[in-house]
């Protein structure tokens, strides 16, 4: 008897159901262009209700399956690295116009290349928990302690000059008055209301 024709008769590690696999990492493909989460449970319904739309009764979307169809499409699981940040796309243009903008006021006002500098300030998070730990074979349920602090932060301010002279580090903290704790020697520690580096914080 012929086997169906959406169906491979050869098993093994090719598809038994092309049509609907080709479905299924089209959707994926789509998804994550858009930027949205896919894991294999989402894979699993969605593989399930297009098998039924397609009239295959004993397609199951076993995990064995996922596997070998994540396999068969070059599909991983992957931690996340950014939150969905682009560079401009007139990048290049802009940091052509800001050098050339740079080099003709340092030529028109003699700037040395210590008055001339490159400032970034970062959120740091007082806690950063890590996503994985170790734990026991066989545990349903994986908890990580945190101290509640892991959406509170302050900023750090890292500045190097056109002379290669790297500044000192500033740690802004969200406060009007100074924290009285010893810091360590070596940083320069502000405070601001809304936790970030203003025109007095540069004069530092």
């Amino acid at each position: 008897m012929a086997s169906p024709s959406y169906k491979c008769a050869n098993r093994g590690s090719k598809c038994h159901w092309p049509q609907l696999e080709d479905e299924v990492s089209k959707w994926v493909s789509e998804n994550r262009e858009n930027g949205y989460i896919i894991t294999r449970s989402k894979i699993r319904l969605y593989a399930l209700r297009e098998a039924r739309k397609m009239g295959i009764r004993e397609f199951t979307a076993s995990p064995g399956w996922c596997t070998r169809f994540m396999k068969r499409h070059d599909f991983v699981l992957r931690r996340k690295t950014k939150i969905a940040q682009k560079l401009p796309k007139e990048l290049e243009e802009k940091v052509t116009s800001f050098q050339t903008f740079v080099i003709k006021h340092r030529k028109a006002n003699s700037y040395q290349l210590s008055y001339i500098g490159n400032m970034d300030e970062t959120p740091v998070n007082f806690d950063m928990p890590s996503n994985s730990t170790v734990n026991k074979v066989g545990e349903k349920s994986t908890f990580i302690k945190t101290t509640g602090h892991e959406k509170t932060h302050f900023t750090v301010v890292l500045t190097c000059m056109a002379d290669g002279t790297k500044l000192p580090p500033m740690v802004i903290f969200k406060r009007k008055l100074m924290p009285k704790v010893k810091f360590p020697n070596g940083i320069v520690v502000y405070v601001h209301e809304k936790g970030w580096m203003n025109d007095n914080g540069c004069m530092i």
